[in-house]
C-alpha cells in the first residue's frame, strides 16, 4: 500500500523514521519506510543504521552524492507499493494522526500536506529560516511532504539535471499541472526544525536562484514561474537591472548582517534574492 520515502543528507533521521513507523503500525496498514542518505558520510549515519532494526524499514548509504532530484527518483524506483509519501529529513509530523490523515486521501493523484514552523522562534542567527517557513513555505507547494501515486512519479520524475538546492519542486509540480494532474492541498503539515543558520540559508538561497535562472534559460520554466523572475521582468521594463545589481553589491554586507540579527527582514531577504538574480543576469 504505502511506501514512505525519506531522502537525507547529514541528518539524524532515526526519530522521524521511528515516529512514522509507529503511526503506520497504529493504522495497521501494509507499509515500508526507505531512508537513503545521499553520500554525506555523516556521523549521524551511525545512529541512522538503527532504522534497519525497525520492521519493514531500510536505511541505505549511497557511496556518492547524486543530487536532490536523483535521490528522490531512486527512492521511487526502489519502492514496493503504489502510494509514495515523500518526507524530508529535518522535518517531523505535526500531528499524531499524520499517516491516518494521508490514508483518507490516498485516491487523489497528488496530495501536498504542507509545512509549518516550530511554535517557539529560535534565537539569532537561526531566526531567518524560521520566519521564512512561517510566512512563505506554509503557503506554497513543496516536495518536503507530499503523497503521489507511483505510476505518476515514474512517468514524470524529478529533473535530475538539478543537483543542488532549489526549484526542483517548482519544476516538478509545474510539469504535473501542465499534464493536467490536480494537486490537492491538505492541512497535514510537517514541522521544519529550522537548523539552518542565516549564512547557511543564504548559501542555499543562492543555489536556488542559480537553479531558477538555469531552468528559465533552458526553457524548462518561464519567467512567470517565480515572483523573483516576475519582479525581474518589471525591473527590466524600467531598465533597472544593472542599477539593481550594483545596489545589491553595495548593500550585501548590510543585508547579511540583518539576516544574522534578532529581527531579520523578509523584505530585505526578497531584495537579496532579486538582487542576486540581477547580478547573475548582468554577468552572463
Amino acid at each position: 500500500m504505502l511506501s514512505i520515502l525519506i531522502p537525507t543528507y547529514n541528518y539524524n533521521v532515526y526519530p522521524l523514521a521511528k515516529e512514522l513507523h509507529s503511526q503506520c503500525t497504529e493504522c495497521d496498514i501494509v507499509f515500508e519506510i526507505l531512508v537513503f542518505d545521499d553520500g554525506s558520510k555523516s556521523k549521524h549515519n551511525l545512529i541512522n543504521k538503527k532504522i534497519n532494526y525497525l520492521d519493514h524499514t531500510k536505511f541505505k548509504e549511497l557511496p556518492q552524492n547524486i543530487g536532490r532530484s536523483a535521490i528522490r527518483n531512486l527512492l521511487a524506483s526502489n519502492a514496493k507499493y503504489n502510494y509514495l509519501l515523500f518526507i524530508d529529513a529535518g522535518t517531523f509530523p505535526y500531528s499524531n494522526k499524520f499517516i491516518e490523515n494521508y490514508i483518507m486521501f490516498k485516491n487523489k493523484n497528488v496530495v501536498c500536506g504542507g509545512m509549518t514552523n516550530l511554535k517557539k522562534a529560535p534565537k539569532k542567527p537561526f531566526k531567518l529560516r524560521w520566519i521564512y517557513t512561517k510566512k512563505r513555505e506554509s503557503n506554497s507547494l513543496c516536495s518536503s511532504n507530499f503523497l503521489i501515486k507511483k505510476e505518476i512519479l515514474l512517468k514524470f520524475p524529478f529533473d535530475q539535471s538539478i543537483k543542488t538546492y532549489g526549484y526542483e519542486d517548482v519544476l516538478f509540480f509545474n510539469i504535473l499541472k501542465t499534464n493536467n494532474f490536480s494537486i490537492y492541498s491538505l492541512n497535514n503539515p510537517v514541522t521544519h526544525n529550522a537548523e539552518d543558520d542565516a549564512n547557511t540559508f543564504i548559501i542555499k538561497t543562492e543555489y536556488a536562484i542559480e537553479n531558477l535562472l538555469e531552468l528559465i534559460q533552458k526553457n524548462k520554466l518561464n519567467m512567470k514561474a517565480s515572483k523573483i523572475s516576475k519582479w525581474f521582468l518589471s525591473l527590466n521594463s524600467l531598465k533597472l537591472i544593472k542599477f539593481t545589481a550594483k545596489l545589491f553589491k553595495l548593500l550585501k554586507p548590510g543585508l547579511v548582517k540583518n539576516f544574522n540579527s534578532s529581527h531579520p527582514s523578509l523584505v530585505l531577504y526578497d531584495f537579496y534574492r532579486l538582487g542576486y538574480f540581477c547580478q547573475l543576469i548582468t554577468k552572463k
